[in-house]
């Protein structure tokens, strides 16, 4: 009878340490939080444009049967159209021929290979390369690169932002008369344009253009 009797006592305390522990879990409370967040991000790009307003409003017949010495409006410059910022650059091409021409002093000169326009390239704007174009052996351009900046490092063009002109106007040589005549010339113009953040260290317009040269290579 008495081991019965332990028996049953060790039963009671059991269950009622199994009650108590049932009756603090179900009172008690506990703080809990769930968070979710989403980060949108939007891709950018770059995008120029270029223009030349001035060239635009020269009436179409003083565009035509130029005359030695005769300048012309000519304006080319670039516009962010993007939404990154980029640095910009412009590439000219001057049509060269093997012509006599005349000097200041009007006297004529030897027959040499000649660029047929000069122009005055303005401020904040430098050149960064110059190379010959060449056809069957001759050569029939001069490419000009120029960056929009300084020698020391190119100048962020922001989202519309247009650069200064390049140059304001061409001037065609003074050339004798019966080399070039009734012949069509063209100034080729180009503009390239690469993002400002994430490029780099280097600042130097070489040194960007190289970046752009080897992606798009």
């Amino acid at each position: 009878m008495r081991k019965k009797r332990i028996g049953k006592q060790v039963m009671i305390i059991v269950l009622l340490v199994v009650a108590a522990t049932a009756t603090v879990r179900g009172i008690s409370a506990y703080f809990t939080d769930a968070q979710e967040k989403t980060n949108t991000l939007t891709v950018g790009n770059v995008k120029t444009g270029l223009e030349e307003p001035d060239w635009d409003k020269v009436p179409s017949d003083e565009k035509t049967d130029l005359t030695p010495n005769q300048t012309v409006k000519k304006d080319p410059r670039i516009t962010n159209t993007g939404t990154n910022d980029a640095y910009a650059f412009l590439e000219v091409q001057i049509p060269v021929r093997n012509i006599i021409t005349v000097g200041a002093d009007g006297k004529k000169l030897p027959k040499a290979d000649t660029e047929l326009f000069t122009y005055k390239v303005n401020d904040g704007w430098v050149p960064i390369q110059e190379s010959d174009v060449s056809s069957s052996g001759k050569v029939t351009a001069h490419r000009y690169i120029y960056a929009y900046g300084t020698e020391q490092e190119c100048k962020v063009l922001k989202k519309g932002e247009t650069t200064g002109a390049l140059f304001n106007s061409v001037t065609l040589a003074n050339v004798m008369d019966g080399q070039i005549d009734d012949e069509t010339l063209n100034i080729p113009v180009k503009s390239y344009a690469i993002q400002a953040e994430h490029i780099g260290e280097s600042k130097a317009p070489s040194d960007i253009f190289q970046v752009y040269l080897k992606q798009n290579s």
